[in-house]
């Protein structure tokens, strides 16, 4: 009598974790790796690889973030022209994310995060040459202009195709390359002298995995509950 109530109870056991598997919980892994210095800069990011733990573990998602931040820096014009100038002035940074240890592709084989510009932009009207020499790059109006950098962000973010999921895989890790570039420009007008202080660069990649446990694992998860019971009632 006692044994068939055992195995109803875990005949009931498996029907409810086999159940419980269609709402199984989906559960993260987030990994951040910050950056920071003055561009140009290139860094390398390690990252850990997803452990299913043997097939006990589905992953369901991989994305990736990226973030891009610029403050500080001087942009300086200066004309030089006889003429009257105007346009419009861009100051800050670019940013990239490469790896040649996974693919960082979507699931339309496009790049998983756009090119990050944290960048100024604004018009600008100088004057024709007040009277300074060439190469002085002076800042002083009517005829030039200095621009101090303040702070300025971009993000962007994706899901990896699943079917590029295989080297975000294991019990190892993978890198990912950050390529930050100073970017000032100002339409390149003729007669236009200009000069950089270079401005800050600091930003983040995010990589976060999402994942299920396997319907056995569940199951195992409930035989084992079952077992410290029984072991209780003999004790």
């Amino acid at each position: 009598m006692k044994r068939a109530i055992q195995v109803g109870i875990v005949g009931i056991l498996v029907t409810v974790f086999c159940s419980a598997s269609y709402a199984a919980p989906i559960l993260t892994i987030t990994q951040a790796e910050s950056f920071s210095g003055t561009p140009n800069l290139t860094r390398t990011l390690p990252f850990d690889q997803f452990d299913d733990q043997g097939g006990a573990l589905t992953l369901l998602s991989v994305e990736v973030q990226f973030q891009l931040q610029v403050d500080g820096g001087q942009f300086i014009l200066d004309n030089d022209g006889e003429s009257a100038a105007a346009g419009t002035l861009e100051f800050g940074a670019k940013g990239d994310i490469s790896s040649t240890d996974v693919s960082l592709l979507n699931s339309s084989f496009q790049p998983v995060t756009a090119e990050l510009a944290a960048i100024y932009s604004d018009s600008f009207s100088l004057g024709g040459n007040d009277g300074d020499g060439a190469e002085d790059f002076d800042p002083t109006p009517p005829d030039g202009m200095q621009y101090s950098g303040t702070l300025q962000c971009d993000f962007d973010s994706g899901l990896i195709a699943s079917t590029l999921f295989g080297p975000y895989k294991g019990t190892g890790t993978y890198d990912i390359d950050v390529d930050v570039t100073q970017w000032a420009d100002f339409g390149g007008i003729s007669g236009i002298e200009w000069a950089v202080s270079p401005a800050t660069a600091a930003g983040c990649v995010t990589v976060i995995y999402t994942y299920v446990p396997e319907p056995a694992s569940l199951i195992l998860l409930g035989l084992g509950g079952l077992t410290m019971m029984r072991r209780r009632r003999v004790a």
